[in-house]
């Protein structure tokens, strides 16, 4: 870890040196970044309600999995799940302002517009351009900085993990402390949930807890290309700094990470989508624009969960100068994205910052945005961390929302400066505790896949330790993964087991509620070689507290591991009734015979 720490503060020394140099530049005559917004997309207009079959529709609906568009019917009304923003931005129109002498650097359907490096004098000359509606600044973006971490947890880890299902290892209290391994003992790890990461990078096919991950797409939004780990091109300029991917694989080891005996993450199970959106090497931390277009597709990609441990801060002198006013939710082009993926049913969630305790206070942007989960930092025992940000916003809302552990997190370390496939080190920042309360969004919405992103930061809010008595240090508090799972009803594990009996199988599941189950209610349905379902009564295996809550199990007399049986489950507490997965029968469990895995269809 010392290694990390030294080349930040050379990093953020160097920033800091770009910043006082800009200071000195001739406005006149050196190029800036800006956003040139445009007034329509073409034909297409702002407020347009494209019909379905339409050319517009089926151009807008091109670039939507099936898995986005059943996320934004969650939060939006039928006609407008495929919309005016998911058609691409005119390139004429981009065509235009680069003939004017601009530099496209990137570009956004959302914002209808794309940014460009260039000179004052060139701007009067596009704003003349009659579909060019305004031009904005390009803001910055930095890590939430990683602070020293230590080794005082580790007898604690040592010995705690031992009494667990799951071997945590040296993550045990990083878990035990918001209550994931008693989901996880569950049978609830994230499964059937997409979550997408912004950071600097990401070395997860050289590291022992991150290879095995499932990891459906990446992006490096830097260089253009597919690759989100260190790389260095003769064609890049500047090229990667050799720990251009520490950070992001430290995040997503703590989100996701998964190797029993060091690291086990709250939602190991996931589908990731990785961008790279953090340039190291350069002197300015990485433009907003990044973080935008890959947020845009990530979006587009299905993803559910959206984190990052970025913030914004205004290092671009001498253009664009946000300050403490400007910290309203509605004001930086990240927390105006943030807000508009939340719209599109995606929880967000970001780092709280690491500017420590302030009057004013040291809120920054995206954490800003009403509808971005903004997480703190608490040590161990549960106290806030001398570095974690305070809110309010300058419109007076309660920021953080809440906290997690951001203390002495033991992570994954990039094998591009260890040189090592298995190293790990204690870090400390909200850069952690954000991606630990991403991976229990993800929990939460893997046994309620229906929720809205309100709804889940509801359940973490209302089951939170300071629920009663939020403020602007702690938020609602210290998160609580089982009650915020358990908020919203009853839940049934996503992940059954399969246990040999003799020549019999015995099928077991979790049903969990705060509610009275009706134990006659909880119910396996099979069907074998395409024929019709057939129902199976389970049983109350291993109770677990009370209201019927545990484990239930069935006995089949026949393997389920093959191709031709599907199944699903089906259970009803005093309140409601639900199924795993979710939408059974429509949707239900089979063998894959390529993973050797349950999987859902």
């Amino acid at each position: 870890m010392r290694k990390l720490q030294i080349v930040l503060l050379i990093v953020f020394s160097f920033q800091l040196a770009g910043v006082l140099y800009s200071q000195k530049l001739n406005p006149e005559t050196t190029e800036y970044r800006y956003w040139v917004i445009f007034r329509d997309k073409g034909e297409y207009k702002p407020g347009d309600i494209l019909t379905p079959g339409s050319e517009g529709y089926n151009l807008a609906k091109s670039g939507l999995t099936e898995k986005a568009l059943w996320r934004r019917s969650k939060v939006l009304a039928p006609e407008m799940v495929v919309n005016y923003n998911d058609i691409p931005v005119k390139q004429e129109y981009i065509d235009a302002v680069v003939n004017l002498g601009a530099s496209p650097h990137s570009v956004s359907k959302w914002f209808n517009g794309v940014s460009i490096k260039a000179k004052k004098d060139k701007l009067d000359q596009i704003k003349k351009l009659p579909f060019v509606e305004k031009i904005e600044g390009v803001g910055y973006l930095e890590f939430a900085k990683v602070v020293p971490g230590s080794k005082k947890l580790d007898e604690v880890n040592r010995y705690y993990s031992a009494k667990t299902k799951l071997d945590y290892g040296y993550s045990y209290w990083q878990n035990e402390q918001i209550k994931v391994p008693k989901l996880h003992d569950n049978g609830v790890t994230g499964y059937g949930v997409t979550v997408g990461m912004c950071d600097d990078g990401f070395n997860w096919r050289q590291h022992e807890a991150l290879m095995t991950r499932n990891v459906k797409g990446e992006y490096d939004w830097i260089f253009k290309d597919d690759s989100v780990q260190y790389q260095w091109q003769p064609n890049q300029m500047p090229g990667d700094s050799y720990d251009q991917d520490g950070h992001g694989t430290s995040t997503m080891s703590t989100l996701g990470g998964y190797f029993p005996g060091q690291i086990i993450g709250p939602a190991f199970d996931v589908e990731f989508y990785l961008s790279k959106t953090e340039a190291g090497a350069s002197e300015t931390p990485v433009e907003e624009d990044f973080w935008l277009e890959s947020v845009e597709w990530m979006e587009s990609q299905g993803a559910e969960v959206i984190t990052s441990s970025l913030i914004y801060k205004p290092f671009d002198l001498p253009h664009n100068q946000y300050s403490y006013k400007d910290m309203n939710g509605k004001t930086t082009v990240i927390v105006r994205a943030a807000e508009l993926a939340a719209k599109l049913g995606v929880v967000v969630v970001n780092s709280m910052g690491n500017e420590s305790q302030t009057n004013p206070p040291s809120i920054v942007s995206p954490p800003d945005g009403e509808n971005v989960i903004a997480v703190g930092a608490v040590d161990s025992a549960g106290r806030i961390a001398y570095f974690s940000s305070n809110g309010p916003t300058s419109d007076g809302r309660i920021k953080p929302d809440v906290v997690a552990m951001g203390v002495d997190v033991y992570a994954a370390a990039s094998y591009s400066f260890t040189y090592d496939t298995a190293g790990y080190s204690y870090v400390s920042g909200t850069s952690f505790s954000g991606p630990l309360t991403a991976g229990v969004c993800a929990l939460i919405l893997s046994v309620h896949p229906e929720l809205t992103p309100a709804q889940v930061l509801e359940a973490l809010k209302m089951t939170a330790n300071k629920k009663d008595s939020p403020g602007n240090v702690y938020g609602w508090g210290l998160i609580n993964a089982f009650d915020a799972a358990l908020y919203h009803g009853m839940i049934i594990s996503n992940q059954p087991e399969i246990t040999e009996a003799g020549d019999n199988r015995i099928i077991s599941i979790s049903v969990l509620s705060k509610n009275t189950i009706v134990t006659e209610s909880v119910k396996m349905f099979y069907s074998t070689n395409g024929g019709e379902f057939t129902e199976q009564q389970m049983f109350l295996a291993e109770r677990s507290g009370e209201s019927n809550s545990g484990r239930y199990t069935a006995t089949v007399p026949f393997d389920v591991r093959t191709e031709n049986v599907k199944f699903y489950f089906k259970a009803s507490d005093d309140k409601e009734s639900r199924t795993s997965p979710f939408m059974a029968p429509a949707r239900f469990f089979y063998f894959d015979q390529e993973t050797k895995k349950l999987v859902v269809f």
